[in-house]
């Protein structure tokens, strides 16, 4: 219900002050009330969840008439239709193509957030491609710095947070397989990924932990000592803490 409420509030916003008696001699008013009529049966298909048919029509209103307030809409209105109908890659390049072609509209952070929970549809299986994790992350994070008062961006926080578990947790299972293999230069940058780029993380715990196993094995005492230290100040209460007494 919230992501209907996004979009409806967009096109309306978008639209607003469009509607308009077109003079006969006006061939601009004409055109307006032409892609007026071309709009309205696609926004009828998306809105019953006919996005093939939603999508070819925008395309076809876009075509026709390649500007104007109905073109811009259809624009967007195409990226979201292929939002819906599970085709995340087609649904961020149209929400980019709307961004590069109109960076000052009012409602480009609208573009930011579907580019951004296009990306984050296609997170499934981020532990063997991160890529998409990594895109929404970023866009959404560009949301949420440049329009941190949109209606967008306190859902944008929301997936940011996840992203960072989700990331967080897979550069600690890298951290821990190098780890087990004895290779502890690689397992020590994974886990310093962790630490530092994925901080709130709940993985940062035992990136921690692993971070001073590895940097001992490593003889690194200095390095291993200070890690401990940020470890033991961090989570005091850490099983970890009690563990890293003991002889590898």
């Amino acid at each position: 219900m919230r992501k209907r409420l996004l979009i409806s509030f967009c096109c309306t916003a978008l639209l607003a002050g469009c509607a308009s008696t077109p003079h006969k001699d006006d061939p601009a008013a004409l055109n307006h009330e032409s892609a007026a009529a071309m709009y309205q049966p696609a926004k009828q298909a998306m809105e019953r969840g006919d996005y093939s048919s939603a999508i070819r029509y925008y395309e076809d209103l876009e075509t026709r008439y390649p500007y104007g307030p109905y073109a811009e809409q259809a624009q967007l209105d195409t990226a979201y239709s292929y939002y819906k109908s599970g085709d995340s890659e087609a649904a961020a390049a149209a929400a980019e193509r709307f961004i590069k072609l109109h960076p000052a509209n009012p409602h480009v952070d609208y573009a930011w957030y579907l580019k951004g929970i296009a990306y984050y549809q296609d997170i499934q299986g981020a532990e063997w491609n991160p890529k998409p994790a990594e895109e929404a992350f970023n866009t959404l994070k560009t949301l949420a710095k440049r329009w941190p008062n949109s209606p967008y961006a306190v859902d944008a926080r929301l997936r940011m947070a996840k992203i960072i578990d989700i990331l967080g947790k897979r550069n600690l299972d890298i951290c821990k397989f190098y780890y087990a293999r004895h290779a502890y230069v690689a397992a020590a940058n994974r886990c310093n990924t962790v630490v530092t780029r994925f901080q709130l993380s709940p993985a940062r715990q035992e990136a921690l932990y692993y971070l001073v196993r590895a940097y001992r094995h490593l003889n690194l005492r200095n390095q291993a000592e200070t890690v401990r230290k940020v470890l033991a100040y961090n989570y005091p209460q850490s099983k970890y803490l009690r563990d890293l007494g003991k002889t590898d």
